[in-house]
């Protein structure tokens, strides 16, 4: 008999659960499908890696309905997959992501680190 594959937790920071949940649907059943590759320590189908943010972290990159959704993890960190920020991307200027959106993700991993530290 083959084991169960365990998957790692997710726990969401800051607002980033609340604004994944604005994805429209078919958005959200992508990255449900993603997040479950990712719990499952395989990689994302279209990810970016983020060292602006902090070691290990990604960028899932969604393409829905001529959107862009980013969702900002780190699953590097213990038996966790910890969501950084997770956001609507509407391109300013060209392809990178937006500053704004890395700081945030930036700063949520520092209080991340901050605070597994004290564990």
């Amino acid at each position: 008999m083959i084991p169960p594959l365990a998957l790692k937790d997710i726990r969401w920071l800051g607002d980033s659960q609340k604004l994944a949940h604005r994805f429209p649907k078919g958005a959200r059943l992508i990255l449900g499908k993603e997040l479950t590759r990712i719990q499952l320590g395989l990689q994302p189908r279209d990810a970016k890696w983020l060292t602006s943010v902090g070691r290990g972290a990604q960028e899932i990159r969604i393409a829905y309905s001529k959107e862009a959704y980013r969702v900002i993890y780190v699953a590097t960190l213990g038996d966790r997959v910890y969501v950084l920020h997770a956001f609507h991307k509407k391109s300013k200027a060209g392809i990178a992501t937006p500053q704004e959106e890395l700081e945030l993700a930036s700063k949520r991993y520092r209080e991340l680190i901050k605070g597994r530290a004290k564990l």
